[in-house]
């Protein structure tokens, strides 16, 4: 099973733009939790602070269960130049191994990244340039990296960002199977259709603090949506989601 996420006074400010007001919550373990919110409400800052990427003040506690720290995260976007050869093998074997980039590569790891780019659809272009690839097409081999190590915990900033259709449907289906796995998913979205596909998704909705947690399919009504966004804030000028 994925690690419970604690929050204990947890909050980020930019110099005197407070992003993160003291939040202290807790993100059950084994399920899809679901940040939603505003622009510049500051949904990927908590994501990162919980990353650790960036600094914050408080505590947050990652509770594993057998001791197997292992996180798989997804960025928003990545930016590769076209003319780079860098191919979609070289990039997600980019962390696998300690030999130099263009070496011989091992044929365990690299049956090991064939696996997982056949279960995002990406197998038949592993010899493309990642500077070749579509954004959604380059998304799918972030997951695909992510899944490299099979980690109990998958963060994901806006997974869908400029995925076909084709692309979206092996995400879902994959997300399926994390979650019938009892892994611990944490995604920042902002499509509603698409959090609602989940599988029982928990909504969290953030504006410098979290102000509302649910199942989706409470928080996510459409007689209720609109009543949400009245809830927010005003954002913050700095732009932090």
């Amino acid at each position: 099973m994925g690690p419970k996420i604690t929050l204990s006074d947890v909050s980020l400010s930019y110099g005197a733009n407070q992003v993160l007001e003291p939040i202290s919550h807790e993100f059950e373990a084994g399920r899809c939790h679901v940040l939603m919110g505003p622009n510049g409400g500051g949904k990927t800052s908590l994501l990162r602070s919980i990353l650790g990427l960036t600094p914050f003040e408080g505590e947050i506690l990652i509770n594993w269960h057998n001791g197997a720290a292992k996180i798989g995260y997804v960025p928003q976007k990545a930016t590769f130049e076209s003319s780079l050869p860098l191919t979609v093998t070289d990039f997600i074997l980019l962390n696998q191994t300690r030999h130099p980039l263009f070496w011989r590569q091992n044929s365990r790891h690299k049956k090991r990244a064939m696996d997982q780019l056949a279960r995002l659809g990406m197998a038949e272009r592993a010899n493309r340039r990642m500077g070749q690839l579509s954004g959604g097409e380059q998304q799918r081999v972030l997951f695909a990296q992510a899944l490299l190590d099979d980690p109990e915990f998958i963060v994901l900033d806006e997974p869908t960002t400029g995925m076909d259709e084709q692309g979206v449907k092996y995400l879902d289906a994959l997300v399926q199977e994390l979650l019938s796995e009892q892994r611990t998913l944490l995604a920042v979205h902002h499509d509603a259709s698409a959090v609602q596909r989940l599988p029982t998704p928990l909504v969290h909705v953030v504006n410098r603090r979290i102000l509302q947690s649910g199942p989706a399919s409470e928080l996510l009504e459409a007689s209720n949506l609109a009543t949400l966004f009245q809830h927010y804030t005003q954002s913050p000028k700095q732009e932090v989601a």
